[in-house]
């Protein structure tokens, strides 16, 4: 795959830009390199432009209420909290997703009224036996779709046929309440009443009569219209009670409709007293409820209300309609569209109809004495928002009852909104899971819309929030043999009880466990619908808490409760014993094993326990990052290896403030280096890969520091010395190193030029030494360097590098403490972000951009996904984390926007230090529109320039682009195959197509300092003693302190970059790769006019005769020497400059 061709021009999930400064996004990526025209002043120059005038009258007011879903209380009449921007982003929303109701209704009216007139006109069918009828109907080609158990020869009443009074046409298109592309029309024939008997209520006497007379209308549409349409049995809203003919145009002008033609009971038939949610109407065990007579059946009493109330459901809907209403509706099918919702029982059970009743309804009542809860004078987000709260914030597993019903419905653990008038549940088709799912993304949503500062508007509406990969912790499929349930009730009724037994079973380990059921097809007018397949599979999903996920006991009830400990041994059988504890109390206890996800360990047992399922039933779908990508294969984990390097850090910490003797005390001693932060791609610790640890000392002010840049350099190196000197005189085990760096800029003293190597013996076999590199901080020096750049009769270069010393410093020295501590603080709040980051850079790296890409900034990346997971939650895994960051690096618009991070726990980034960067970001568009020195700009409350760690074209745009388009192509991988994806598709993600660069430079395997090969078995021992299969050589590495940070394709790398740079970009994988790839650069590319300091090696060509100048004077034009970039020699000269490094180098055909 190349570059650009990685690149779709159309994304699913796309953001609408409101204004755009280019064309388009696939811009040639690779032109032009950063130029030091564009460094100096920048930062000033961008300054200027951001800077307020003077005498600016402030503009600060009142601030409006804000509204959280931690206060869900019904937006006041006045109202709502929102920016002007979400709501112009709405408006215009809601205008693209209105279809044009005038062109559509004339394709689909005509043929609806054929429909209705084709019902209308069926003659009676006399009264028949439910053999006979079954026989008729099969001579036809049709099998009657009775709901199970079907009639039989025993079977005391009688089917017939006349023609419906009432035929209803509705739907979200009829309604004029749908969305473009949603082209489906429900029409509903209500049964005359005297075909209804008194009892028909009971033991789905009405539902198999409601069967029979929809067989009779298919026949007649089989023998009128079969030939233009395709014609099938369904199930209306996947409910097997309820029938229903699809009926699919073949040909234009109705190709992309789907007509449903469903039957309805007339109201008076079906005695509203008799089937409210606390009756049982299932008396003789003839569903597969398995329900006993006295319990009450609520979900069959629910599908008779709804099939009795059709008439009064349209109506309540169209009389409500208003411009508001409408939009709110368009809104909520977004909304719900976009997390999998829909009515249909498989997909959560609340979709278009329930959103629009339930809004219609509060527009009506449920309030304080039964006043509306919404306001009629709300917009349409107003409304929108509202249904959030309503949805987010009241539990309605406590039933609320509207329209002056009086029932009293009791908890349970299914939620209930009833209608007195209709005497329906809106809610009767959710199950546990897809209501406590539907409220998880009210109260995300509600958070993210209420946000001050941070646009909400694609994360409510247009991302597609329903990718399993990224929506979940983790995911089990599980099959389940259709042998233990015959009917779809008894498979609802087994759904629930395994939902309920794992609730339990996972407790405080997770927050939300929801199924995914597969999607239930239709099917021909000549078969009947069976459960006939060998397994029935879905896909168990859970939201994990990373903090108890990994707990490997459980504690139970203690020995003195003999009722619940009883419980508790029936509940979990033999993995239940009783043990006694270091406290010395005695309990029931649960032990896990600790090289199983415990969630697997669980789920297995109780399925297997419960519910007779094999363990082989169950599979995890989700591959172990952490051992087979990081590569954690030595007996001290990389997440205990940054606990010892952290407890080494305090140590010193201490030793360096006790020291006496120094010239001046210890002010603060600060982590800096990525291992401090536990975000190191590798092991920290892991022979030979082991690098420096940066930490940065600063001493007190004092006036005897020099007031000169070369001074202060040399002071430097004194205080190194003298620290060095007392670290080895207090601690004979520490061994240190002076050390030097930016020699060739050090006779001016711009750049920091001295180290300190702080070396502490390795902490157990297997392990590196620990090495902490110290520099040493003196605030001065940024001072000093600005006084020198406001001297205006600089040559250019000495600004270039005093400009650029600057940034280095206040990079190095002011911003990456601060950057290290909060990530500190973030990873000790958010467990999974570790390895999150860590994941992150080694894929970054797999595709050998890492060099590019300054690490700070995919932490950022990282850290935003826990700080803003809108519109998912907060991720309990390392795995969906880093997908998600997949995500954001796909979806970030880099070049019209600046990513926006506020790194407080707190969250209390101000509005106006949200302003600054996005200021920022124009004004840098604007003075450097190629984007040849600022790539991206992240902003973060700690760096509102955006820039500390990207300026520089730190990535340039090759790479930026290069990264986002891997990106998506992760991310199409990831939500094509979602939870089957197998081992080779997870490494996939991984491997970067070589294919797509100029040529390749191949690196020896004894000079890479990359990861032992890891054995194909190892033993037991070898895992206990670090995973070597050769004692003698852990040893040595680990004793090797002499190689620590010494890395030769890395200083290979910075030689090809300053001899060759001005011509080619070099990548490589920082991990340990053999292979550096290269690429030339565009602007070098093609016939060039020769001239002196082209900045790259170049051959003549034939001269060629230019263009001629405009001189009237000139007879002839003038002929140039042309040039061309002289490849071959300069691959030689790499040959040469890597002799004993490379091995061969490939050039792209």
């Amino acid at each position: 795959m190349s570059i650009k061709g990685i690149m779709p021009e159309d994304r699913s999930s796309k953001r609408r830009k409101l204004s755009h400064g280019m064309d388009n996004d696939d811009f040639d990526i690779l032109e032009n390199s950063i130029s030091a025209d564009d460094t100096p002043e920048a930062s000033q120059e961008v300054n200027e432009i951001i800077s307020p005038p003077k005498n600016q009258p402030s503009r600060t007011g009142p601030k409006p209420k804000r509204i959280s879903a931690a206060n869900p209380t019904v937006l006041p009449t006045g109202g709502i909290s929102k920016s002007a921007v979400l709501a112009l982003q709405v408006a215009d929303l809601v205008a693209e997703a209105t279809p044009n109701y005038a062109r559509l209704q004339p394709k689909w009216t005509k043929f609806s009224n054929q429909l209705v007139a084709i019902i209308t006109q069926i003659p009676e069918h006399s009264p028949a036996t439910a053999v006979d009828a079954l026989k008729s109907f099969r001579k036809q080609g049709i099998q009657i779709p009775f709901p199970p158990p079907q009639p039989s020869k025993d079977t005391n009443y009688k089917f017939e046929f006349k023609p419906p009074k009432q035929v209803m046409v509705g739907g979200p298109l009829p309604w004029e309440l749908s969305l473009q592309g949603e082209k489906r029309i429900e029409i509903t024939a209500v049964m005359p009443e005297d075909i209804l008997q008194e009892k028909d209520y009971l033991n789905n006497r009405a539902f198999h009569k409601a069967a029979f007379y929809l067989a009779c209308i298919a026949a007649t549409i089989k023998e009128g219209e079969g030939d233009n349409f395709d014609l099938a049995f369904a199930q209306l809203f996947d409910v097997d009670l309820l029938p229903i003919i699809e009926i699919v145009p073949r040909e234009e002008p109705l190709a992309g409709f789907k007509f449903k033609i469903g039957v309805g009971f007339p109201g008076q038939s079906i005695p509203m007293a008799k089937t409210l949610p606390n009756k049982n109407c299932l008396r003789q065990g003839m569903s597969g409820d398995s329900t006993p007579s006295d319990q009450p059946t609520p979900f069959y009493n629910s599908c008779l209300r709804y099939a009795a109330s059709i008439p009064i459901v349209d109506d309540i809907i169209q009389s409500t309609k208003s411009p508001a209403f409408n939009d709110a509706c368009r809104l909520g099918q977004l909304w719900l569209r976009q997390r999998g919702f829909s009515s249909s029982t498989r997909f959560g059970g609340f979709g278009f109809l329930e959103w629009s009743l339930t809004c219609a309804l509060l527009l009506r009542g449920g309030g304080h004495r039964d006043h509306p809860l919404f306001s009629k004078q709300y917009s349409g987000l107003q409304l929108f928002k509202a249904m959030l709260q309503v949805l987010a914030g009241r539990d309605l597993r406590d039933p609320m009852v509207l329209n002056g019903s009086s029932l009293d419905i009791p908890r349970s653990e299914l939620p209930v909104l009833f209608d007195g008038k209709t005497g329906v549940n809106i809610l009767y088709k959710m199950s546990p899971w897809s209501y406590q799912s539907l409220r998880h993304y009210a109260q995300v949503s509600l958070a993210a819309v209420n946000s001050r500062n941070h646009d909400s508007f694609d994360s409510t509406f247009i991302l597609n929030v329903s990718t399993p990969l990224l929506e979940y912790d983790e995911l089990f499929t599980v099959s389940v043999p259709t042998g233990i349930f015959n009917t779809a009730a008894e498979q609802r009724q087994l759904l629930h009880q395994m939902h309920r037994t794992l609730v339990r079973g996972l407790g405080d380990r997770v927050t939300l466990i929801v199924f995914k059921l597969p999607q239930q097809e239709s099917w021909s007018f000549n078969h009947y619908p069976s459960l006939s397949e060998a397994h029935f599979e879905f896909v168990i999903s859970l939201l994990i808490n990373p903090e108890t996920v990994a707990r490997l006991v459980d504690h139970g009830p203690s020995a003195d409760q003999p009722e619940e400990a009883a419980e508790f041994q029936k509940f979990w059988g033999e993995k239940a014993e009783l043990r006694r504890f270091k406290d010395g109390s005695i309990s029931e206890s649960l032990v896990w094993a600790s090289g199983t996800p415990v969630t697997l360990q669980i789920i297995s047992h109780l399925t297997m326990r419960h519910f007779k399922l094999p363990p082989g039933s169950i599979q995890r779908q989700e591959w172990d990052f952490i051992s087979d990508i990081l590569e954690e294969d030595i007996s001290v984990s990389a997440k205990d290896g940054f606990r010892i390097v952290n407890s080494a850090f305090q140590t010193l910490s201490s030793t360096l403030h006790s020291l006496e003797g120094l010239p001046l005390p210890i002010r603060s001693i600060s982590p800096a280096g990525p291992a401090l932060r536990s975000s190191s791609t590798g092991h920290p610790l892991r022979p030979p890969t082991t690098s420096p640890i940066d930490i940065l000392i600063q001493f007190d002010t004092s006036t005897r520091w020099p007031d000169s840049l070369p001074a202060i350099q040399h002071t430097k190196i004194a205080f190194l010395l003298k620290l060095a000197d007392l670290l080895t005189a207090s601690n004979s085990d520490l061994n240190t190193r002076v050390g030097l760096e930016n020699t060739d800029s050090a006779k001016e003293g711009y750049f920091n030029t001295s180290f300190l190597d702080i070396i502490y013996p390795s902490p157990a076999p297997g392990l590196s030494s620990i090495c902490f590199r110290a520099r040493i901080h003196h605030d001065r020096e940024v001072h000093l360097l600005q006084t020198a750049l406001a001297d205006k009769s600089l040559h250019g270069a000495v600004r270039d590098t005093l400009t650029t010393a600057l940034a280095a410093d206040k990079r190095d020295f002011l911003a990456q403490p601060t950057h290290t501590t909060a990530i500190r603080n973030l990873s000790t709040r958010f467990p999974p972000l570790s390895n999150t980051i860590r994941l992150l850079k080694k894929w970054v790296s797999s595709h050998l951009l890492l060099a590019h890409i300054p690490e700070e900034i995919l932490e950022m990346v990282a850290a935003h996904i826990f700080l803003h997971p809108s519109p998912w939650s907060i991720p309990g895994s390392s795995t969906t984390a880093f997908l998600r960051c997949l995500h954001l690096l796909s979806r970030w618009d880099w070049a019209f926007t600046a990513l926006i991070i506020d790194l407080s726990l707190s969250q209390d980034m101000s509005a106006s230090q949200v302003s600054e960067i996005e200021t920022r970001f124009q004004a840098w568009r604007k003075l450097d529109p190629n984007m040849n020195n600022v790539v991206w700009l992240v902003g973060t409350n700690l760096d509102t320039t955006g820039t500390v760690w990207t300026q520089g074209s730190r990535p340039p745009r090759v790479v930026a682009g290069r990264l986002a388009a891997l990106a998506r192509a992760a991310v199409q991988v990831i939500e094509t195959q979602g939870s089957k994806m197998d081992d080779s598709d997870w490494r996939r993600l991984f491997i970067s197509p070589l294919s797509d660069f100029d040529f390749l430079i191949h690196i020896k395997p004894s000079v890479l300092r990359s990861y032992r090969p890891r054995s194909k078995s190892k033993s037991k021992s070898d895992k206990i003693n670090g995973g070597s299969e050769f004692k003698n050589l852990q040893i040595h590495d680990a004793l090797d302190s002499a190689s620590i940070g010494y890395d030769p394709v890395v200083s290979f790398l910075r030689d090809l970059k300053t001899a060759f740079g001005s011509a080619a970009l070099f990548f490589h994988e920082t991990s340990g790769g053999s292979v550096v790839a290269g690429l030339w650069k565009p602007s070098v590319l093609g016939k060039k006019e020769w001239r002196i300091r082209l900045g790259w090696s170049s051959v003549p060509v034939s001269a060629e005769k230019g263009r001629r100048e405009k001189d009237e004077d000139e007879d002839q034009g003038e002929r140039k020497d042309m040039c061309v970039l002289n490849k071959d020699g300069m691959l030689a000269e790499i040959a040469m400059l890597g002799d004993g490094i490379v091995k061969e180098i490939t050039v792209k055909a």
